[in-house]
């Protein structure tokens, strides 16, 4: 029989991973996004008794553990020892955030909610940055079936729809103190939320151009996408369905990411093939390939491997290609390899590409564009970049082979919406698999195909003529939680220190 000791161990830490369920299913496409208004409560309840270190590590593995089993289940498809060290690595992260929090709250309980928003919102934006980077977590993305409450990260990019959702948690928990006052407040924060979106959805100015795209989606699978005996299929399936797009008049050809599975510009075979078939079909192509650069003897493998994309015009001109800057931790390369030579040693699966180190940019009759590769899209620095060198639209090409039809190829794909309206730039995503969509700078999705679809979708470019309130002037607005988190820890801790000296 289980003990009231082991009963009321398992209630306490149900809590926590309550919390965590419920943020995960808002992220799944099942149409709850909503419940991320609620996905705190438990959590706050979890905190609202004095915890032990013990206790608030198990808390952490609780809730890291059942988000990770209810939302990133699918990495399991990608890489299943990486999908075991999302489950330690979170535990860790997550520890390290109700830590901070539980110590501000302790030394002054004032400070607690407050503390808990800007520890919470600085470690969502930390995660764009480091070797194990992977900016999945924002609990804006949950919002992404609303489009009217995500056009507010054209003014504070995700933070600032983190702070409006963690607003709304707390003052649903403290209803029971406060009833009255806190529904007064969360139907203005809703209201005005909701009015902002509808307002700037009916009100915001694009120029229909005389620009058209078009993306390729051929759906080869995953196993079969690098097996040589599948290579010429897959290039006349490209070379077949860029000439049915082709007929359509459209400026630009966009093929997914490694989309040549061949060193296209190493190998004059294939280099001749592209550059033959952009000239015929008289329009330029934009694809995704795999590219290396020799560097000598005392380098491992005496060679740096990219993935890369590049335009190749019809002028039969192959423009300098862009090499991935921002690589999935253990999935593209083993993190820190660069100070621990003996990681070359290790392999799970991965590819171990090389960091590209700057963003490139094309033009295509006159309008100006740059490239992100597969979860790129996940890292509003790349794109605010873009906005701010004054891109005309901004092309993503991925391959979601990987996730099959999981919960993943969903996730990855609504993040372009949000990138769209961060900067107001129209988005044409290319996926091997799908979806492929391209998105108006509203954040609407004005074409899309389904998953494994072989389809060509093309839409003209929708310009929106000013940045961003964001990329032009609030783009530091991120640093303002990491700064204040800093601040509150540092008086904290000065506290904490100047109360046990009174004790002594």
């Amino acid at each position: 029989m289980v003990s009231i000791k082991t009963k009321t161990k398992l209630k306490t830490y149900f809590f926590p991973a309550l919390a965590g369920t419920i943020l995960g299913l808002s992220r799944l496409p099942i149409h709850l996004g909503f419940l991320v208004f609620f996905a705190f409560i438990p959590l706050f309840y979890f905190f609202s008794e004095q915890r032990k270190k013990k206790e608030i590590f198990l808390a952490a593995a609780a809730f890291g553990s059942a988000y990770t089993i209810v939302c990133l289940h699918w990495i399991s498809l990608v890489t299943f020892p990486g999908y075991l060290g999302i489950f330690i690595l979170f535990a860790v992260y997550f520890y390290i955030v109700f830590q901070l929090y539980y110590f501000i709250k302790q030394q002054n309980i004032k400070f607690g909610y407050l503390g808990f928003i800007l520890v919470w919102i600085s470690f969502e934006f930390l995660q764009n940055f480091g070797e194990f980077s992977f900016p999945w977590f924002n609990l804006g993305y949950s919002l992404a079936d609303y489009l009217p409450f995500i056009q507010p990260v054209e003014l504070g990019s995700m933070p600032l729809l983190s702070l409006l959702i963690l607003l709304v948690n707390i003052l649903l928990f403290e209803l029971k103190g406060n009833l009255k006052r806190n529904l007064t407040v969360i139907s203005i924060i809703i209201i005005l939320w909701s009015a902002y979106g509808v307002i700037r959805l009916k009100t915001i100015q694009l120029t229909k151009t005389d620009f058209n795209a078009s993306i390729i989606q051929v759906s080869i699978p995953q196993d079969k996408k690098w097996e040589e005996i599948y290579l010429d299929s897959t290039l006349s399936l490209y070379e077949e369905f860029s000439h049915k797009t082709a007929k359509e008049k459209t400026d630009l050809i966009i093929w997914p990411e490694s989309s040549t599975p061949v060193y296209l510009l190493r190998q004059m075979e294939y280099r001749k093939w592209i550059l033959d078939l952009s000239e015929e079909l008289d329009t330029d192509i934009f694809t995704g390939f795999p590219h290396y650069k020799y560097i000598g003897e005392d380098y491992p493998n005496r060679f740096k491997f990219y993935n890369s994309a590049t335009l190749i015009g019809k002028n039969r001109k192959v423009y300098p290609p862009y090499y991935k800057n921002i690589l999935v931790p253990f999935g593209e390369r083993i993190p820190f390899l660069k100070y621990f030579p003996f990681l070359w040693n290790v392999h799970l699966g991965q590819a171990n590409w090389e960091y590209g180190e700057k963003l490139e940019y094309y033009t295509v009759n006159g309008y100006k564009f740059s490239s992100l590769i597969c979860f790129e899209i996940a890292f509003p620095s790349l794109t605010t970049e873009m906005a701010r060198n004054d891109v005309d639209f901004i092309v993503n090409i991925t391959n979601d082979a990987w996730f099959h039809r999981s919960a993943g190829t969903y996730q990855h794909v609504a993040m372009t919406k949000f990138r769209a309206v961060e900067t107001r730039k129209q988005i044409y995503r290319a996926a091997n698999t799908g979806y492929s969509v391209i998105v108006s700078p509203t954040g609407e999705f004005l074409k899309q195909t389904e998953l494994f679809e072989k389809v060509t979708i093309s839409n003209p470019l929708y310009i929106y003529e000013n940045n961003s309130y964001f990329t032009k002037y609030f783009f530091w607005f991120p640093f303002v939680f990491v700064v204040g988190a800093g601040i509150l820890l540092a008086y904290s801790v000065i506290y904490c220190l100047i109360n046990r000296k009174r004790k002594l």
